[in-house]
């Protein structure tokens, strides 16, 4: 190998074999799919060769601003080099069409969408010319007239934005983007009429499939959804003040009406978040946030993002994005920061370069790419950096870890571009931005985003974006169903590394196989535990955190979910979108693992996992049609807004929310209830005990028959209070309920509302627990007794000693 000098350090070149031999056969198996072009005589290339038409297309942009040979090959090299190393890679699109047959798009764009016929239409098929060549696609739908509203050509009513929507649906379903679906978002904010539509748009999964969708909302939304819940939520149209639509619909979605809902900022945020925490959408994004950082004020507020929510944009703009790799800057405990700084000017100048390559098959968007010369450099691979470093993700340390490396990634690349601008020449739309008044001569509008990563995480066989790894141990399935194995390298070569026998290795893969995590594990030294911890091993807070602390080096957004377990209760959502707005994020998407049929990243071993190529509808809709059923009752239909009251009482098992809601006419119609830090342990059976009765409700059942079945069941944790006892999780809610109905005028009842709320100083019954053995001689856990493992005051762990539970964080006991 020949020495080449790359900046100020010298490195070895690597040939082409040492490269090609880096790729796993997963990323392999990826790339000929996706990247890897295939010649006229059917030859397919390899990832040097791929690296090598990309770097030299790329670089002989320099000719264009008079550098000589020499020039561009170093330019050349640095471009390979940096790609080769696994250090950086630009985006899909470029890694494809660079230097091939193809012309160079960016892999997403906005596009605008105004309320009239032809703009609804001239956009579809703008839009359709995009998703052809390859490019994913935001919409800001808000513009479109409500529903019902009077159209003055046809001299009829307008279906509302959500039926344009289910067109733009259906036309993309057809398209086939270089052999893959298109990503799309479409928002909506949140004082349009027809919001309420537009949150429920996508309950059932399946519908809208091409579709992610966001809810814009305001600093003054979640000023009144968290501080005065209670107040009456006004949409806004034309400057007239109206308040949010209910739209009705035949049988077969056309709409014939609407009506006027009085609904309150705290329900309508109630909503989204029960939508978000039911299959993962819709999503929530800070528009004030996104206009405090407006580079481009001059061409007017900003209306949307990109598929994934990072890259907020006018209309007609694009994200041409690349991805720092952090996962191989560590050296040793520390990281290459010097390198770090190189590789960034680099890829600098490589994405700067790709705008000058743009071909969109839309000029507007062509020509907005070279007035703004925006590019969105983001990292990947900073959980698999942490784990080399030994620090955990979700402490101080990592948060400082993720404040520094962003930071000199954002400081590196707005140096850059400063050079470039005195090199090149400024972007021509300066004279609309930001940097007109600090008079600051810049070659490009913004520099900084962090994107998902999926696929280029998958070929640098690293964990995505900023995101914490899903599981040390997964399955990962594309758009077209084929699966990737995956057992995380930084933690297996750990083991090795430790000297675990191979039995012992054998039965930590056979439990993260289980469950993705070693937490369980506890016989496991504790700083391994720490440092590999997985997404579902912290609270959403932490993520939130993690996501503020790159924010702040980042001139655009970020792609981040908070990946919740599936017992996660609708006040953890509420929760997470709270802290992301108070943290200053610029948007926040949950998901609840197993809230849908069809998921991406699974655990096990891939058997049993629906295919993304399934039809989602129909895993949902089909029925049995059974033979018995005929004739029998089916429950109410729910309407889109009701009221209630949430309860809190305590129990042997932690705090317990409850809450009815009821209907028309005040009577109770479902019931929700959610316990508290300790809830994962049994919140599913309180959940499904909640559907079952809420089931009853709306199939006509009498409350006191249901109150009569709950009401005395005991379970092995009583608590005693000065008014009475609660015996069980059952029985408190049969409680509640019989107080609420009562209160209501509903029903006559010996328990008074004080009793409710004077369930708070608890008078324990010890109870007296022994460990069994199951039939293979493993113990089992205390909850298959229905005894409670989580602290009701911390949520950690409890033990059990000398027949008492007690919590050697917090000091709580059972017994005391």
């Amino acid at each position: 190998m020949k020495n080449g000098k790359i900046g100020s350090k010298k490195v070895s070149r690597m040939s082409d074999d040492k490269v090609n031999a880096y790729f796993s056969e997963n990323a392999l198996k990826m790339m000929r799919k996706r990247y890897l072009t295939i010649d006229e005589k059917g030859n397919q290339e390899m990832p040097a060769q791929m690296f090598r038409r990309v770097a030299h297309y790329l670089a002989t942009v320099e000719k264009n601003y008079k550098h000589d040979d020499e020039f561009v090959k170093n330019i050349e090299q640095d471009f390979f080099e940096i790609m080769a190393r696994r250090e950086y890679t630009p985006a899909g699109r470029t890694l494809t069409n660079a230097g091939s047959a193809t012309p160079l798009i960016a892999n997403c764009i906005v596009l605008p969408i105004h309320d009239s016929m032809d703009s609804i239409f001239q956009t579809l098929k703008d839009a359709a010319l995009l998703q052809q060549a390859g490019s994913g696609l935001g919409f800001a739908i808000d513009e479109m007239r409500p529903a019902m509203t009077k159209t003055v050509k046809s001299r009829g009513n307008s279906s509302g934005p959500v039926s344009f929507l289910k067109i733009y649906n259906e036309a993309f379903g057809t398209i086939k983007q270089q052999g893959r679906h298109g990503a799309n978002m479409a928002m909506m904010s949140v004082d349009h009429p027809d919001i309420l539509d537009f949150i429920r748009s996508k309950e059932t999964e399946g519908e809208l499939r091409n579709f992610n969708i966001s809810v814009k909302v305001t600093d003054e939304f979640m000023r009144q959804a968290t501080e005065a819940p209670d107040t009456q939520w006004y949409c806004v149209w034309k400057g007239e003040k109206m308040k949010p639509h209910k739209i009705l619909r035949h049988p077969n979605g056309a709409v014939y009406g609407v009506e006027e809902i009085n609904i309150t900022a705290g329900q309508l945020f109630e909503e989204l978040v029960n939508y978000a925490w039911l299959n993962g959408e819709p999503g929530i994004a800070f528009e004030d946030a996104w206009q405090r950082t407006n580079p481009l004020p001059g061409l007017g507020p900003l209306r949307a993002t990109n598929p994934c929510g990072e890259q907020v944009l006018h209309p007609y703009d694009n994200c041409n994005l690349g991805s720092i790799n952090l996962a191989v800057f560590a050296k040793g405990r520390s990281v290459d920061y010097d390198r770090l700084r190189f590789v960034t000017k680099t890829a600098v100048r490589l994405m700067d370069n790709v705008i000058d390559r743009f071909d969109f098959p839309v000029p507007q968007v062509t020509e907005l790419a070279k007035k703004n010369r925006r590019i969105g450099l983001g990292i990947m691979g900073f959980a698999d950096l942490l784990y080399q470093l030994g620090i955990r993700y979700n402490s101080e340390a990592g948060l400082a870890v993720a404040e520094k490396v962003m930071g000199v990634i954002q400081e590196t690349a707005h140096k850059t571009s400063r050079e470039l601008a005195r090199e090149k020449g400024v972007f021509p739309n300066i004279s609309l931005s930001v940097f007109k008044k600090k008079r600051l001569k810049m070659r490009n509008a913004a520099l900084t985003t962090v994107a998902p990563t999926g696929s280029i995480s998958m070929m640098l066989d690293t964990s995505s974006g900023v995101e914490p790894n899903f599981a040390l141990a997964y399955v990962k399935q594309d758009k077209d169903g084929l699966q990737y194995q995956y057992l995380n390298r930084h933690f297996e070569k750990e083991l090795h590394r430790r000297h675990f026998d191979e039995k012992v290795i054998a039965r930590i893969k056979e439990e993260i196989l289980k469950t993705g995590s070693i937490q369980a594990l506890t016989d496991l030294p504790k700083d391994l535990r720490d440092t590999f911890v997985v997404a579902m091993d912290m609270s959403g807070e932490d993520h939130v955190k993690i996501q503020a602390a790159f924010q702040r080096h980042v001139d655009n957004s970020i792609s981040k979910t908070i990946n919740f377990p599936n017992s996660a209760t609708y006040e953890d959502v509420r929760q997470g979108f709270v802290q992301a707005w108070k943290f200053g994020c610029k948007s926040c998407t949950v998901y609840r693992d197993g809230s849908r049929n069809i998921q991406i990243l699974n655990l096990g071993t891939g058997e049993n996992i629906v295919s993304t190529t399934e039809a989602p509808t129909k895993l949902v809709k089909e029925k049995a049609n059974l033979e018995i059923d005929k004739g029998k009752l089916s429950p109410r239909v729910r309407p889109v807004v009701m009221n209630g009251k949430t309860y809190k009482v305590k129990t042997g098992y932690g705090n317990l929310y409850i809450t009815v809601n009821n209907d028309e006419v005040g009577a109770p119609f479902e019931v929700f209830a959610t316990l508290g830090k300790t809830g994962g342990f049994f919140q599913e059976q309180t959940e499904g005990l909640c559907r079952l009765i809420s089931l009853s409700l709306r199939a006509g059942i009498k409350v006191e028959e249901i109150i009569d079945h709950l009401k005395g069941i005991r379970g092995p944790m009583p608590t005693f209070t000065e008014k009475g006892t609660i015996l069980s999780l059952p029985d408190a809610i049969a409680k509640v309920l019989e107080e609420h109905v009562k209160t209501n005028g509903h029903m006559k009842t010996d328990m008074t509302v004080q009793e409710i709320d004077s369930l708070k100083k608890e008078v324990l019954e010890p109870v007296a627990v022994h460990t069994a053995v199951g039939e293979e001689g493993t113990a089992r856990s205390m909850a298959d007794y229905g005894l409670m493992p989580g602290c009701p005051e911390c949520g950690e762990a409890l033990t059990l000693s000398e027949g008492c539970l007690s919590c050697k964080h917090c000091g709580y006991s059972r017994c005391s």
